[in-house]
């Protein structure tokens, strides 16, 4: 009892803290960059539903992000759909993008299974550059409007300001972060966790091992689109470039510095490669890719359960 409470209280303190930090900073420059860090930690939550709770490892999740981005700015600019109805399409597309990608793919183990991941991200980035007529091919497209959301003739809210957009991201942050709690603790939960320990012992007691893995990488794949949609609709400008291997691979980083399969791991991770990433674009953006293979060589040798696992461990020895 005592053990849950003090979880749940930790947990109401995180989110006060989320909730306050932009009253707490207002200079515009940082408040983007909380932006982009919700957006990031949406596709690393999504990401470690497959490398924390079933071991699967995707180098494609920058494409799925993708078709998300594109299926919303489309929407909303040619054919003026509402931004909830973009956004909930863009999750839907995702999602069949990645049961068309997993469904066979996921018969395969180990290795192959990252080939496979590492390939479809090729081939979208090439769909995004080549296909001019739909997605202007790599001129990109600008203009994509804000979040607009009515409720009513007198209830309308706008996403214009970092602030409100900040608000917009964290509530589908802490959605995400609350479902991804609720599958860990549920039967599909304790299957996931069955196979990423032991394939064959989970089959040998009757556990659908393809069936679970598809449903949890659509999941994923679906949730990356959704960020995808956020992502277009805040910078306002999509294009090839902003989905490429280097991207699904940030985020693999990400996820494995911030500590795979933990509550916290996949929002310190983001949270600290992001501000890394977003502050070298002001001197040398080059410095983030060194600073970002500096930390996966760290992890992997000295911290291969990530930061969370390191603190863990700390907390256990005092």
């Amino acid at each position: 009892m005592t053990l849950s409470f003090n979880k749940n209280l930790r947990m109401f303190f995180f989110i006060v803290a989320w909730i306050a930090l932009p009253f707490l900073i207002k200079s515009t420059f940082f408040q983007h960059l909380l932006v982009m860090i919700l957006i990031n930690t949406i596709v690393v939550l999504s990401l470690d539903m497959l490398v924390g709770h079933v071991g699967l490892i995707s180098l494609g999740h920058a494409g799925f992000m993708g078709i998300g981005a594109y299926v919303s700015a489309l929407l909303t600019m040619n054919y003026q759909a509402p931004f909830l109805i973009a956004l909930l399409t863009a999750f839907f597309f995702s999602a069949v993008a990645g049961l068309i990608v997993g469904y066979p793919s996921l018969r395969m183990r180990g290795h192959y299974f990252v080939i496979v991941t590492f390939i479809c991200g090729i081939i979208f980035n090439l769909l995004f550059t080549n296909l001019i007529t739909i997605t202007r091919g790599p001129m990109g497209i600008p203009g994509i409007p804000y979040p607009d959301i009515s409720f009513s003739k007198h209830f309308r809210l706008n996403f214009e300001t970092k602030r409100a957009y900040y608000y917009l991201t964290l509530f589908f942050m802490l959605a995400l972060l609350y479902i991804k709690r609720r599958i860990s603790c549920s039967k599909m939960g304790r299957a996931l966790l069955a196979i990423r320990e032991d394939e064959e012992l989970a089959k040998s007691v009757g556990i659908n091992i393809h069936a679970y893995k598809v449903i949890i990488f659509v999941l994923s794949t679906a949730f990356t689109g959704m960020a995808g949609g956020l992502y277009a609709h805040y910078i306002r400008f999509i294009g090839p470039d902003s989905f490429t291997l280097l991207h699904s691979f940030n985020f693999f980083v990400m996820n494995l510095v911030g500590g795979k399969g933990t509550v916290l791991g996949p929002i310190i991770g983001p949270f600290l490669l992001t501000v890394i990433d977003e502050l070298s674009q002001l001197f040398q953006p080059a410095i983030a890719r060194i600073i970002f293979g500096v930390f996966l060589i760290l992890t992997i040798l000295y911290m291969p359960q990530g930061i969370m696992g390191l603190l863990t461990t700390i907390g256990k020895k005092k």
